[in-house]
C-alpha cells in the first residue's frame, strides 16, 4: 500500500499492510510561520516518515475587541474571511499541499471555539464563563461562525481533513451541564459544517480527566485523546466511538527519551493489545519541540515489524 492507501484503509476498518502512523509537534520560533514553516513541515515529514502529515496552526485567534470583562464577549463578531490570522494559515496549508503533490494525506489545525477564545482574551474565557455565562456565549457563537467558514475553506484549499483540537471537557473545568450548554453546542457548529467534506477529520479530545462519553456523538472520521494518562483506553474508546482511533503512545513517554529498542517493543504493544484494524498509531497530544526526530521515525517504522 502507498501512504494514502494505506490511512484511507484504516480508516474504513479494513486491513492494512501495516499501521499507519503519524505524530506532530510545535516547531521552534522562527521556523513556524510563513515560508519557514512550509519547509518545517515538508522537511519534517521527510525526515519522520509520516503516513500523513498534520500542518500545525501557529496563527492564534483574534477577535479584534478587548476581553477585558465578561461582558466584552458581547461585542465579538464573526471575523472575516479576509482576516490575516485566517489567510496566514491558509497559505501555509495550500503551499505545503501543494509541494506534498498527493503523496499523503495532508490535514490542518483548527483550535475548537473555546480554545481559540483563550487565545484571544489571555485565556480568562473560563473566568469570564463562569461569572457570565450568557454572554460568553454569544461570542463563543461568533468565533465558531468564524472556524465553521475556515474549516470549509481549508477543505476547499486541498487539504484531506480537519485536525479539531477539541477543548473545555476536563471535570475539573466545567460541570457537565456547562460543558453541554457552552461547549458542545460550538464545537458542533463547526463539525456539522464538514460532517460531509473532506475525508479525515479528526477530532482530538484535549487535556487529562475528559468525560470522553460527552463525545461520542461527535461527528469525524477518527478519534485521538490523552489514552494512556486518566481517561478511557485505546479499546474502551473504540467501543464508545465505534470509529478509527488515533493514538497509543505516551506523548511525554519511550518516544520521548528512550532507546530504539525500548520504542520498538511500546509500538509492538500498543498493536498487539488494540489490534491492526481501525488504529492509527499516534500521540496523546503534541510531542515536545525538542524530541529527536529519529525517535519519530522508529516509531512509524516500528508498526512494520
Amino acid at each position: 500500500m502507498n501512504k494514502i492507501e494505506r490511512v484511507r484503509a484504516a480508516l474504513a476498518g479494513r486491513p492494512t499492510d501495516r499501521v499507519p502512523a503519524s505524530f506532530w509537534y510545535h516547531f521552534p520560533a522562527g521556523q513556524n510561520q510563513g515560508s519557514a514553516s512550509v519547509q518545517s513541515h515538508l522537511d519534517y515529514y521527510r525526515a519522520a516518515g509520516l503516513d500523513y502529515l498534520k500542518v500545525m496552526n501557529e496563527h492564534p485567534y483574534q477577535a479584534g475587541v478587548t476581553l477585558k470583562t465578561p461582558a466584552d464577549w458581547r461585542h465579538v463578531r464573526p471575523a472575516p474571511p479576509t482576516a490575516p490570522f485566517l489567510q496566514q494559515q491558509l497559505d501555509e496549508v495550500k503551499r505545503i499541499v501543494d509541494a506534498i503533490g498527493g503523496e499523503c494525506l495532508v490535514i490542518t489545525t483548527i483550535f475548537n471555539p473555546f480554545s481559540s477564545a483563550g487565545h484571544t482574551s489571555e485565556d480568562l474565557v473560563t473566568e469570564h464563563l463562569k461569572a457570565d455565562p450568557q454572554s460568553v456565549n454569544q461570542g463563543l457563537g461568533a468565533v465558531a461562525e468564524t472556524l465553521a467558514a475556515f474549516a470549509v475553506a481549508c477543505l476547499e484549499a486541498g487539504a484531506a481533513g480537519i485536525y479539531y483540537s477539541a477543548q473545555g471537557g476536563e471535570q475539573q473545568r466545567f460541570t457537565e451541564e456547562e460543558f453541554l450548554q457552552y461547549i458542545k453546542p460550538h464545537d458542533l457548529t463547526v463539525l456539522n459544517a464538514i460532517q460531509h467534506l473532506g475525508e479525515f477529520n479528526l477530532v482530538h479530545i484535549c487535556k487529562d480527566y475528559i468525560r470522553l462519553p460527552l463525545y461520542a456523538d461527535y461527528p469525524g472520521h477518527a478519534f485521538n485523546w490523552a489514552a494512556t494518562k486518566h481517561n478511557l483506553s485505546l479499546k474502551e474508546g473504540r467501543d464508545l466511538f465505534g470509529r478509527t482511533i488515533v493514538g497509543g503512545m505516551d506523548d511525554r513517554g519511550v518516544v520521548v527519551n528512550g532507546t530504539p529498542e525500548a520504542i520498538r517493543a511500546a509500538v509492538r504493544a500498543v498493536i498487539a493489545d488494540f489490534g491492526t484494524q481501525g488504529l492509527i498509531l499516534g500521540a496523546d497530544c503534541t510531542f515536545p519541540t525538542d524530541i529527536p526526530v529519529d525517535n519519530i521515525r522508529t516509531a512509524v517504522e516500528a508498526t512494520a515489524l
